[in-house]
């Protein structure tokens, strides 16, 4: 629009300098918009019938009314020289001969231009670019003569500016918090967004747009007006990025899980969704998991990015070895036993140790029954006396302990099979041991210095290989009775 305004401004300087021939003219164009059904009849009887429309119908054409004013023989003249030039429109133009001081155009063109002849030959642009015509409306303008001859005529156009064309955009933006600062035409503006949405009516040229909002990039650029586009969308982008930490699994409902960043530690329970984080890179742990092994992992944060964790828990594998022996006991004094030895070992076969429990039951099965709180001491006497003995002794032993096993070869291996241990067991019990004598009469008592009764403790080792089990080991009864034990057996 400004640039037509300065083409029309130099042509009319340029018109006002030609010869004195020229006639000077002014056109006031008055552009009166008003409905054709309230003055159709006037026309109709003043210049014809128009085609004969009937009044209750739409008239097809906009009406353009020039009055012509100035002297007889001017405005006479100039009624031949008055055109209307319809440009590369194609509405269509039809000229009215009056017998007044008035010319009537019919036109369908949306934006006619009127050309007139100045008198020297020359025709030039005085009215261009006139608002939209609307058909069924009519518009007045006027054209003024001078009858004086001058270099210095001028032509004094006085135009009805309707303003410049709107182009209707949408501009959409995300976040829908953020802030728009705009710079057109050598102003600074603002556009307020509803939820991230701005509709807007602008005149044509360049918006220089600044959006920013926080943990988002400012972003800067260019929207030229008119444009094909009837939406623009500019989303920002963003400073942080996101992390998702998958709960798809039933195992990690309602799970706690820390996450680090740094010297930052903060913890989360499932599920966990979608959350910002700024960039940089994260360890997600989750522990004490019951049977499962602790999870870890690092993963990095980016910008813009969503990153999503999915956790899977190993559970724990576990090995257990059962074992039996058939174990025998074998004392200095002389004395022996027999008995068993059973137990267990469990443990994670990821770790390198394995626990477990054991009990063993031993005796020589060599029952009398002494006379109860008389002893042979050492040199033979009881009570006092010496009695006649039969030569005849038997010796008592009872054993049972339970204790612990150390298994140090629980970790399982591919080239060793799952019954192979070896380790160290040691327990507590009860036992007893006591040598009785026999004397003349049939009686049985018992030799007070090699008896021992009370707390019995043993250890020693024990190893298997493809389940073929051996232990050795030691067992005293109040440290007074010492005998070395040693069994064979089977891990299953």
């Amino acid at each position: 629009m400004k640039k037509t305004k300065l083409l029309l401004t130099l042509l009319c300087l340029w018109a006002g300098l030609l010869p004195a021939l020229a006639q000077s003219v002014t056109i006031t164009r008055e552009m009166k918009e008003v409905q054709m059904a309230s003055v159709l009849a006037m026309y109709k009887n003043e210049f014809g019938s128009f085609e004969k429309p009937d009044m209750s119908d739409t008239f097809p054409f906009a009406v353009i009314r020039m009055h012509l004013e100035g002297n007889a023989h001017d405005v006479k003249a100039a009624k031949e020289r008055l055109t209307l030039y319809m440009g590369q429109q194609t509405g269509v133009e039809s000229r009215v001969t009056t017998y007044s001081n008035q010319i009537l155009f019919l036109v369908r063109s949306r934006r006619p231009m009127i050309f007139i002849d100045c008198g020297d030959g020359c025709e030039q642009v005085l009215l261009s670019n006139m608002q939209k015509l609307k058909s069924n409306c009519l518009y007045d303008c006027t054209v003024r003569f001078r009858t004086e001859r001058s270099i210095d005529a001028t032509i004094d156009t006085v135009f009805v500016n309707e303003g410049p064309k709107i182009h209707e955009l949408r501009l959409q933006v995300e976040p829908a918090d953020a802030k728009v600062e705009v710079i057109a035409h050598g102003e600074e503006k603002k556009w307020i967004l509803t939820d991230g949405i701005a509709d807007l009516q602008l005149t044509e040229g360049e918006y220089h747009y600044t959006i920013s909002a926080e943990n988002y990039h400012t972003a800067q650029g260019v929207i030229q007006v008119p444009t094909e586009e009837k939406i623009v969308y500019i989303p920002l982008r963003p400073t942080f990025g996101w992390m998702r930490i998958s709960s798809d699994s039933m195992d990690l409902q309602g799970l706690s899980v820390e996450i680090q960043h740094g010297r930052k530690k903060e913890t989360v329970v499932l599920p966990y969704e979608n959350t910002k984080y700024e960039p940089g890179t994260y360890i997600i742990s989750i522990d004490k998991v019951y049977k499962h092994y602790p999870y870890q992992k690092t993963v990095t944060i980016e910008e813009g990015k969503l990153t999503t964790v999915c956790p899977v828990l190993v559970p724990k594998v576990y090995k257990r070895n059962t074992f039996v022996l058939a174990e025998a006991g074998l004392a200095m004094n002389p004395s022996w036993g027999v008995g068993l030895m059973m137990g267990q070992v469990y443990g994670e076969v990821t770790k390198g140790c394995g626990i477990g429990w054991y009990v063993q039951g031993r005796s020589n099965f060599q029952m009398v029954k002494a006379i109860p709180n008389t002893l042979v001491d050492k040199n033979g006497m009881i009570e006092g006396k010496k009695p006649f003995y039969t030569g005849k002794q038997r010796m008592n032993e009872l054993i049972i302990n339970a204790g612990m096993v150390l298994n140090f070869l629980n970790k399982q291996k591919p080239n060793r099979s799952k019954h192979s241990m070896f380790g160290l067991y040691a327990g507590l019990g009860y036992g007893q041991y006591a040598r009785s004598w026999e004397i003349s009469d049939g009686r049985w008592f018992e030799y007070a210095p090699s008896k021992a009764k009370g707390m019995s403790f043993g250890g020693g080792l024990i190893g298997s290989i493809k389940g073929f089990t051996i232990n050795v080991g030691i067992n005293t009864i109040q440290a007074k009775y010492v005998e070395v034990e040693a069994g064979l057996g089977w891990t299953f």
